[in-house]
């Protein structure tokens, strides 16, 4: 079935394909709105980066003319943050205000989680640009899961950083999503980082730890 399948890097026509299975699959596998109520924001705030700033780096899988997956990536994370920190997420919040997103009870439950988060220890600022200023995210939608395809679209961004003369790159994975660390062990990526990390459940927040994998290209 992979042979079926096209690995190709992003084309304009593909931005709402590919936001869509980022907000479907968001929530750990499931849809944003499990933790997030807007829809259109959340997708902005995961990946207008990718599709707007740097869509050179942004690979998809085509089936049947079809994007089933793509893997956004970043051959510089500190330009990531800075562009979303300046550009990006203060036309967020405006939005969020206007629309009255930032006040449902998902979002304040989303924000407690994250205060809770910050007081752990988590989300912190070492993250290791330096020595893996690369980064990935590959997401595949239900039932494309399981044919390599995630193995090719690593396999290209691995190139694409190589000839870039990119020194590494890193990955985030919750601690508890075994099938993913097991993917990036396999792919030669090695735990570098761990920091915790409360995510929303209900009316609480639970803990959870956050793995970051780095691997020298």
């Amino acid at each position: 079935m992979a042979d079926e399948t096209l690995i190709r890097l992003y084309r304009t026509a593909d931005r709402q394909a590919v936001w869509d299975i980022a907000c479907d699959t968001a929530d750990r596998g499931k849809p944003i709105e499990n933790f997030f109520p807007d829809r259109k924001l959340a997708a902005e705030m995961l990946m207008r980066y990718y599709t707007d700033y740097e869509p050179g780096a942004l690979w998809v899988a085509e089936c049947e003319k079809k994007v089933v997956g793509y893997l956004s990536g970043c051959l510089d994370s500190a330009r990531y943050s800075r562009v979303m920190a300046w550009r990006i997420m203060p036309g967020c919040l405006v939005r969020a205000v206007l629309s009255g997103s930032l006040w449902r009870r998902e979002t304040m439950r989303m924000f407690r989680a994250g205060v809770k988060s910050i007081l752990r220890g988590g989300l912190r600022g070492d993250m290791p640009f330096a020595d893996y200023p690369a980064h990935m995210h590959i997401n595949l939608r239900d039932g494309y899961r399981g044919r390599h395809l995630g193995r090719r679209l690593i396999e290209r961004f691995i190139e694409q950083a190589r000839s870039g003369r990119v020194k590494g790159i890193h990955a985030s994975v919750l601690e508890d999503n075994k099938p993913a660390c097991e993917f990036f062990s396999r792919a030669g990526f090695s735990v570098v980082r761990r920091y915790p990390v409360f995510l929303p459940n209900d009316n609480t927040a639970s803990i959870h730890y956050t793995l970051i994998f780095g691997r020298k290209v």
